[in-house]
């Protein structure tokens, strides 16, 4: 607590050479990047969990202050955040690694409360471990799957607006994880973690969790694609039905399988990139999609040169 009171003196002294309210924010950001930035090369478990729980006291104290929300928080390299696109909140997340290389997680969730006129802060904890159903469990901030979340994408089912995120979990010392995970608020401004938003999806779930090797690395991203879909129309010429080309933004990811047949554990599952799986919007709902040949319209795609095939002559040699 006492190297809070020095950040926090710290900053008072170093906010009055600033003219800007603007500037003031920024000298908080840098000093929470520089306490982060010890949390993570700090080599004892115990003074890493100390330093976190500075660093959680420091941003709570920031993120009291006046005109916060305003701030961009475009500068921060060791620890995420996210704004939703109507401004309604914002999402901040990090992790702290163990001794026995497991995660935890940790976050705030920053939110503007109509009827106390004001912004309302909501701590997040890690309780994975506490969760035994981690795929359907719906709760509060106080029953969170934790996450570092990349991506935030806002979405209205008739008069409700979710937010689906898009995280990482570096789990333990076999496995990763990465997470789709929705996010909605209730009349109180509760945030409330976890949606059946998922249709055609094999499981019923609220949340959809990929764990694989810590050796591999699972692509998922939101982002404009073009895919076929069948048009239910037999091609006489081909004798197989036709297909056309669709174009529209999707949540892609690689499938993922096993590195040999059998082996069903998480720490042998491993993605096939050749093979992708994807979720579309419809009706303010996740449509599953079993297999998708996507491409990214917005990638520049290689110039290809056409080179005449070479048929060996053994005159010519």
């Amino acid at each position: 607590m006492k190297r809070v009171l020095c950040y926090i003196l710290l900053a008072f002294v170093g906010m009055t050479s600033f003219a800007q309210k603007n500037s003031e924010f920024r000298f908080w950001e840098d000093s929470l990047i520089t306490l982060r930035d010890q949390v993570m090369n700090e080599p004892d478990e115990t003074s890493r969990l100390a330093l976190n729980e500075e660093f959680m006291t420091l941003l709570e104290e920031v993120l009291q202050m006046p005109n916060s929300f305003k701030h961009a928080w475009d500068s921060v390299r060791n620890f995420a955040v996210l704004a939703s696109p109507d401004q309604v909140f914002k999402i901040f997340t990090w992790y702290v690694v163990k001794n026995d290389y497991s995660v935890e997680n940790f976050g705030f969730v920053q939110v503007y409360n109509e009827g106390r006129k004001k912004f309302v802060l909501f701590p997040l904890y890690d309780k994975r471990s506490t969760i035994d159903y981690p795929k359907t469990q719906i709760g509060n901030h106080n029953r969170w799957y934790g996450s570092v979340y990349y991506k935030l994408i806002q979405t209205k089912e008739k008069n409700l607006t979710y937010y689906t995120l898009l995280g990482w979990n570096g789990n333990n010392l076999f496995t990763n994880q990465k997470v789709i995970e929705i996010l909605h608020f209730n009349k109180e401004m509760t945030p409330i973690f976890g949606a059946r938003m998922f249709k055609n999806y094999p499981e019923k779930v609220s949340r959809v969790i990929f764990e694989y090797s810590k050796n591999a690395t699972l692509h998922l991203n939101y982002e404009e694609q073009e895919y076929e879909v069948s048009t239910g129309k037999y091609n006489p010429k081909t004798h197989q039905t036709d297909f056309k080309r669709m174009s529209c933004p999707m949540i892609i990811f690689d499938e993922l399988i096993p590195m040999e047949e059998g082996m069903k554990s998480a720490a042998y599952m491993v993605p096939e990139s050749s093979l992708n799986q994807g979720f579309v919007e419809e009706d303010g709902k996740w449509l599953f999609m079993p297999s998708v040949r996507g491409s990214n319209p917005d990638k520049v795609k290689p110039n290809y040169e056409h080179k005449p095939r070479q048929i060996y002559n053994p005159k010519a040699s």
